[in-house]
């Protein structure tokens, strides 16, 4: 009876084949890819092979320090002071954490190939000047629209592209073969080691993401400036110099993402959010009156509206995070809430249950 209970059912048999498959099938387009194109490896043409695993190495050790620098800042911040999760706590009822298997090991040795190709792609497409080649990188082109205005939209546009096809992965004929490695962990602790922890495809979906970002932030600024001036009736071509963001500025982007990645990975209590129109940190404690006339409607929409204009759907939490990796159905977002507001997936951090708090529910389920 215990032999029959330990084999695989049809169900795992037919999954494990898909994987096989799918894995199979993505390791040849890799081969055949870096066959044909070799330069993907080495956009620079670094002429050494020693070189370039130099800089490899390099890039590995920064990891390192990148991730216990940022467990330094946090818990020297003072707004954070190492504060951790309600679930983390002392007392709380006890999580499962899971160690790293030899799948885990081979994945974060892929991904981390990954990494070290898209820092050098990301550092040559800079230098030659993005996709026009009109790209800045003088200190002096410094303007607020190519640094802290582009900087949001790479936030928000690749989340606008993250969160969908976050939630792509989560769908049950897809999830078991790409997805379901990433979320062993209920309780993620280890901060980059459990963010990198994921099947190549979805490594590179986060690349795929990060390249998206760039690139709007490279267009989308101009053509909103373009539009701006054709509509008052004037020409400014300063407006597309740069290609709406400076080389800093993407730097930038990415030493945050990075950052933040690792932090959505840890056990601490970390959340921020933007001020937007109408919000409290914008207009003080007393809220406007449209904020008010939008709460007054009995329709969704005045809910609706009343979450935008405070820039309640963007706001970064570690909670929201863990609460997805314990919920798996709800916040794909990683930055901006905006989708899950939109599709009703959103939902807030619960802490854990106190002693009294489950006698409590034990009780009224025995008087049930």
């Amino acid at each position: 009876m215990s032999s029959s209970r330990r084999r695989p059912s049809f169900v795992q048999r037919q999954q494990r084949l898909c994987s096989i498959i799918l894995d199979s099938a993505t390791a040849v387009s890799v081969i055949y890819s870096l066959y044909h194109n070799p330069s993907y490896l080495d956009p620079w043409n670094i002429p050494d092979t020693k070189l370039w695993l130099l800089g490899f190495i390099c890039i590995r050790l920064g990891v390192i320090f990148y991730d216990h620098l940022v467990v330094f800042v946090i818990e020297n911040l003072p707004a954070v002071s190492g504060k951790l999760l309600p679930t983390r706590e002392a007392g709380a009822p006890p999580v499962r954490y899971v160690t790293l298997d030899a799948k885990s090991i081979v994945y974060l040795s892929l991904n981390s190939l990954n990494e070290y190709t898209f820092v050098m792609r990301l550092t040559h497409y800079l230098w030659q000047g993005g996709y026009m080649g009109m790209l800045c990188w003088k200190v002096t082109d410094l303007t607020i629209g190519n640094t802290f205005v582009a900087l949001g939209i790479m936030f928000i546009s690749m989340d606008l592209l993250y969160a969908p096809l976050h939630h792509w992965l989560h769908l049950p004929s897809i999830y078991p073969l790409i997805h379901k490695h990433h979320h062993r962990q209920h309780y993620p602790t280890r901060g980059y080691l459990d963010a990198g922890n994921e099947h190549p495809i979805e490594h590179m979906i986060g690349v795929v993401c990060t390249w998206f970002a760039v690139c709007t932030s490279e267009v989308f600024l101009p053509t909103i400036g373009l539009l701006i001036d054709s509509m008052c009736g004037r020409r400014n071509d300063s407006i597309v110099m740069g290609g709406g963001v400076h080389a800093l500025t993407v730097m930038i982007f990415f030493q945050f993402h990075a950052a933040l990645a690792c932090m959505n990975h840890s056990p601490y209590d970390v959340k921020f959010s933007l001020p937007f129109l109408g919000s409290a940190s914008l207009l003080g404690s007393t809220e406007s009156k449209l904020l008010q006339l939008a709460g007054g409607y009995d329709f969704s929409g005045g809910k609706w509206l009343r979450q935008l204009l405070t820039g309640q759907w963007f706001q970064y939490s570690v909670g929201h995070h863990e609460m997805h990796h314990r919920k798996f159905n709800y916040n794909y977002g990683q930055y901006c809430m905006f989708y899950d507001w939109c599709m009703g997936t959103f939902l807030e951090y619960e802490g854990p249950m106190s002693a009294a708090q489950l006698e409590k529910r034990r009780s009224s389920l025995k008087v049930e």
